[in-house]
Order: structure tokens, then C-alpha cells, then sequence
């Protein structure tokens, strides 16, 4: 080999381990990124397979927690006013059964007040007695009766109805009256208080003769009372009896203060407490109001009557016509002088409404 051939060879030699050199100065380069890659994706890779769990723990921990509803809103049923008490005792009244020993409408008797009751009755019947009676709750218009249909004589137990006729549908001025404002307004207080309080035939008949009966059949139209003064007195079912009660009740109870007639109706029910030989008023306290007229006839004309009605409110009742309190009751017999036997129905009524 001549020395020029000897320098070619190792020039091409030299290029060729500079050639190998790059070639694998690349492999290196591209290994190396190559794992640099994979690691990326591999923590990647490990990092997304840590979410999921954590993940399922949050799931687990959410499943875990009691799921809590909130707490209903409590129902609040508002009181009735009594100008919706008024026309729900009528109709609860027209739902009776007039012909029945023991019926309500509106209400039903638990075991103790139908037994308490029916044990009342059977007082009366198992000693000859006739006796209806109707009580009607106040506050919500509920009706129970006993024979509430049956027409018995009324005895003076409609004079305070009669009276609260002829104010409520101005047939006199019962503020004038009240206060004696004029000479005819002092004979009409004069009158009425007599008629009241002592249950006096004479001043009573003089109003009659005066006024007639058209303020009361007036005072009762829209009530559905079927039976009401026929002269003087009259025969009335209890049921009629207590509609003119509860008519009463919204007039006499049921003004505000500022009322025009507001003196006038105060002093009107002032003159019905304390009504002489009401069955009502004797089971009841000195803080409570009634309002009560008893009848009575030991049988003159062959009629024969012990009756009691009216308006029982407990005491410190206020607003009533906001919060209507208390109940009408009508009781209508046959049982002369038997106080006792009214008083212990009237007791047991007022037990029931105090239950109920």
C-alpha cells in the first residue's frame, strides 16, 4: 500500500467513526427522551387512577351522610270568625235530626258525653217527662239535640228573644232606650227591664200589643225557623228556639265598641243575667256571662212548661266577634218546678262543651 492509499483509508476511517459517533449520540438522545416520556405518562397514569378513588371515597362519604328534609310547615287552622260561625250553626242546625233521642251535626260525641247526656234524658222520661234540648257550640257551629223537633209551649222563654227582635231590626232605639234619652224611650226601658228580669206578663203584653209580631218574624227570616210566635207565646221546637239564640248571640256579642248601637246592646244583654229561676245561670259562676230567659206556666189553660234559654261565655272572653266563645243552649219541658232535673241537664251540657 502505497502512502497515499495509507492516508485515503485513514481519513475514510475517521469519517466513519464520526458517523457511528452521531448515530448513536442519536439513539442515545431519542432513549433518553423516549423514557422521559413514558415517565411523564406514567404519573399521569398513576395520578389518574388516585382521582377516581378519591373520587369513590367522596361518593361513599356523601352516601354515608343521613339525607335530612326539612321540616314540614305546620298547618295553622285560623279560628272562625263569628260572622262564620253564624251561618255554620244554621246550617248544622237544618242538618239535625229532630225526632232523634241523641243527634249532632257538625261534632261527634265521644262515649262519655253520648253516655252523660242520654243518662240526662232518661231523667225526665223516667219520670213522665217530655224535654228536648238543643246546644249549639259558638265557636265553630257544631248543633247536638234531643227531640229537638218537637213543638212545645214557650212559656215566657221567648220574651227575650221577642225584645232582641224589635232592637235588632230598629223597631226601637235601643240606645235611646238604654238611656232613657227621651219620655217614650224611658217607658220602653221601664218595660223591657221588667220583662227581663222578673219575667213580668203585663209589661211584656204591652209591648206586644204595641210592636206586634212582624219585628220577629222579620228578625227570623234567613234563619230557616219553621215555628216562632203565634200570639203572645206560641208553641217552638228547641232547634227554632236555639236559631233565635244564636241570632242574638251575633247581635248582642258580635259589635264592635265603636259600633253606633254598641251602649244600647251592652245594656241589653246586661238585663238578661241573673234571669229570675234560670236552670243556666244557676250552674254558672259570677265571672262568667249568661244570658238566659226561663219560662214557666204549672197549668193554667191546661199548658204546662219549665223551659230555660240562652247564652253561656266563659269569663275573660274578649273580641268575640273575632274569637266567638261559649254555646246557645235551648231546653223546652214539661217538667213544672222541676229545677232540679233542668239544672243537672244544663250542668251536663256545659261538661260536654267543656270537653269539646
Amino acid at each position: 500500500m502505497t502512502d497515499v492509499q495509507l492516508d485515503n483509508a485513514i481519513v475514510r476511517h475517521a469519517q466513519s467513526a464520526s458517523w457511528w459517533k452521531t448515530v448513536c449520540f442519536s439513539a442515545l438522545l431519542v432513549a433518553a427522551l423516549s423514557a422521559a416520556s413514558m415517565g411523564v405518562a406514567a404519573h399521569q397514569t398513576s395520578a389518574s387512577a388516585a382521582a377516581p378513588a378519591a373520587s369513590a371515597t367522596a361518593t361513599m362519604q356523601s352516601q354515608a351522610q343521613p339525607t335530612v328534609s326539612p321540616s314540614p310547615t305546620p298547618t295553622i287552622t285560623p279560628t272562625p270568625t263569628l260572622a262564620q260561625v253564624v251561618p255554620s250553626a244554621f246550617a248544622n242546625l237544618n242538618q239535625l235530626d229532630g225526632s232523634s233521642t241523641l243527634a249532632s251535626a257538625g261534632v261527634e260525641l265521644n262515649e262519655m258525653q253520648r253516655s252523660q247526656l242520654m243518662e240526662r234524658i232518661e231523667d225526665f222520661r223516667a219520670q213522665g217527662y217530655q224535654a228536648s234540648f238543643v246546644v249549639v257550640d259558638m265557636r265553630t257551629g257544631a248543633a247536638i239535640a234531643s227531640y229537638g223537633g218537637m213543638p212545645m209551649y214557650t212559656a215566657s222563654s221567648i220574651k227575650a228573644p221577642y225584645i232582641v227582635s224589635l232592637a235588632q231590626t230598629g223597631a226601637v232605639d235601643i240606645n235611646a232606650v238604654a238611656t232613657s234619652a227621651t219620655a217614650d224611650a224611658a217607658g220602653l226601658n221601664q218595660l223591657i227591664t221588667q220583662t227581663l228580669q222578673v219575667s213580668d206578663n203585663d209589661t211584656y203584653e204591652a209591648l206586644y200589643k204595641r210592636f206586634g209580631a212582624a219585628p220577629t218574624m222579620q228578625w227570623l227570616a234567613g234563619t230557616d225557623a219553621t215555628t216562632g210566635l203565634n200570639g203572645y207565646y206560641g208553641d217552638v221546637t228547641a232547634i227554632d228556639l236555639a236559631r233565635m239564640w244564636v241570632n242574638s248571640y251575633d247581635y248582642l256579642f258580635g259589635a264592635s265598641a265603636d259600633a253606633a248601637d254598641a251602649q244600647g246592646r251592652t245594656w241589653l244583654a246586661q238585663q238578661m243575667r241573673s234571669s229570675l229561676n234560670s236552670s243556666i245561670a244557676a250552674v254558672h259562676g259570677e265571672g262568667e256571662i249568661v244570658a238566659s230567659k226561663a219560662g214557666w206556666i204549672y197549668g193554667e189553660g191546661n199548658l204546662y212548661a219549665y223551659n230555660d234559654a240562652g247564652i253561656v261565655i266563659p269569663a275573660g272572653s274578649m273580641q268575640l266577634s273575632e274569637k266567638p266563645q261559649g254555646y246557645v243552649l235551648a231546653m223546652l219541658t214539661n217538667a213544672c218546678a222541676r229545677d232540679d232535673l233542668l239544672t243537672a241537664l244544663a250542668q251536663t251540657v256545659d261538661d260536654a262543651m267543656r270537653a269539646a
